[in-house]
């Protein structure tokens, strides 16, 4: 895939995530404005009794309960659905349904009304279409569609009832336009900003969550070993050290493995680098088969030198798995003409094995299984030893 493709693709991802938060916000919004709608309705009801039809008045209210019941059932059930498995696009479709019914539904109120009303009903009338507009105005603005879906059906029913009144509701009529024009260019504004603050949201939380992978990933390459994949010295210092704290707390044995490859140098003068690395390769393989305990930590320390952190392990069972591991590795059967004890490629293993205490000190450990390893070539390697 060509960058300019890999772009298109990583914006069209985010466009997708700022349309689905935006969808997000109009169902987060919706319950609290459509609560408020029926107490608005409620009052329209009560006020309107007095100089429309009480039975129509009566039924509009009716209807208005229906729409929203219905609203308050979408809004349930969107947030019942995981985000992974919401298509937020029908979602989108269905509020703006919603809204759209909705504002039917309020256009409805104006067709009770009549030039003849008391001026305080008009002026009413008046307060409660701009007012019902500008809670929609910010219940629905996250997506710009929304917005006039509810608003353009009373605004229309409205100013064709007014258009019956004649001159009398000019000034009126103009006012209204006025608004509308105002709240449609603020509503067209507001969306924009949000559009763009949720797509700098979206963007620096990208790129946050790549910081933390790229993070982790040289924190891994700080602590493991990039040849073998076993755990580092830098590691083994830290685990130790934390073991050792652990162990003396809990007074529980705690062993080290030093082991070391038999004649590694003359291995490489013989076959090479490249076949050294694969050498390496196989025998941290059997040390990670054999560091099988979540605690244990296989490690390369050095070139041909490994190591394996035993915790809550006595002597017994180190020399056991030691021995083990030696002879996994000879039943390898890396051929080694360099060898001077024999044919295959072989380790030798120091084992220390101690309870630590506050007065003992981890540097003298390490020393002992160092010690422990020298003896195991002393006695002509392929072998191991323990102090």
């Amino acid at each position: 895939m060509t960058p300019s493709k890999i772009d298109e693709v990583h914006t069209d991802t985010i466009e997708h995530e700022v349309k689905a938060e935006q969808i997000r916000l109009l169902y987060h919004h919706g319950i609290s404005i459509q609560v408020l709608g029926v107490f608005t309705a409620m009052i329209a009801a009560v006020m309107f009794r007095e100089v429309a039809d009480t039975t129509m008045i009566a039924v509009w209210f009716v209807g208005m309960i229906v729409v929203t019941t219905g609203r308050l059932y979408l809004n349930y059930r969107f947030s019942q659905i995981p985000a992974e498995q919401t298509d937020i696009a029908i979602w989108g479709n269905y509020y703006i349904a919603g809204t759209f019914i909705s504002g039917t539904a309020w256009g409805t109120l104006a067709l009770f009304f009549e030039p003849s009303w008391p001026v305080p009903h008009q002026i009413i009338l008046f307060v409660i279409f701009t007012g019902i507009i500008a809670s929609a105005y910010n219940a629905n603005s996250s997506l710009f569609m929304a917005f006039p879906a509810f608003y353009l059906p009373p605004v229309l029913l409205l100013m064709l009832v007014m258009l019956r009144g004649g001159e009398a509701f000019f000034e009126l009529e103009t006012l209204f336009v006025l608004y509308i024009i105002m709240m449609a260019f603020s509503s067209k504004k507001y969306h924009q900003r949000l559009a763009h603050s949720l797509r700098l949201q979206i963007v620096n939380r990208s790129l946050a969550q790549d910081l933390e992978i790229s993070n982790r990933r040289l924190k891994q390459l700080a602590e493991i070993d990039d040849l073998t994949q076993l755990y580092n010295r830098r590691s083994m210092d830290r685990c130790l050290k934390d073991e050792w704290e652990r162990h003396v707390r809990s007074a529980k044995s705690l062993s080290l493995l030093f082991i070391d490859i038999d004649f590694f140098k003359q291995y490489n003068d013989a076959y090479g680098h490249h076949e050294g690395d694969q050498c390496l390769i196989c025998v941290a393989t059997v040390l990670q088969n054999y560091a099988q305990r979540a605690t244990d930590m296989a490690v390369r320390f050095g070139g041909e030198e490994f190591a394996i952190i035993l915790p809550e392990t006595d002597q017994a069972d180190a020399i056991n798995l030691a021995e083990n591991i030696r002879q996994a590795i000879e039943d390898l059967n890396i051929f080694h003409t360099g060898s001077k004890i024999a044919n295959v490629l072989t380790v030798s293993i120091g084992i220390a094995t101690t309870v630590p205490t506050q007065s003992a000190q981890l540097e003298s450990f390490k020393i002992e299984a160092d010690k422990a390893l020298y003896k195991a070539k002393a006695q002509g390697r392929n072998r191991i030893a323990y102090m």
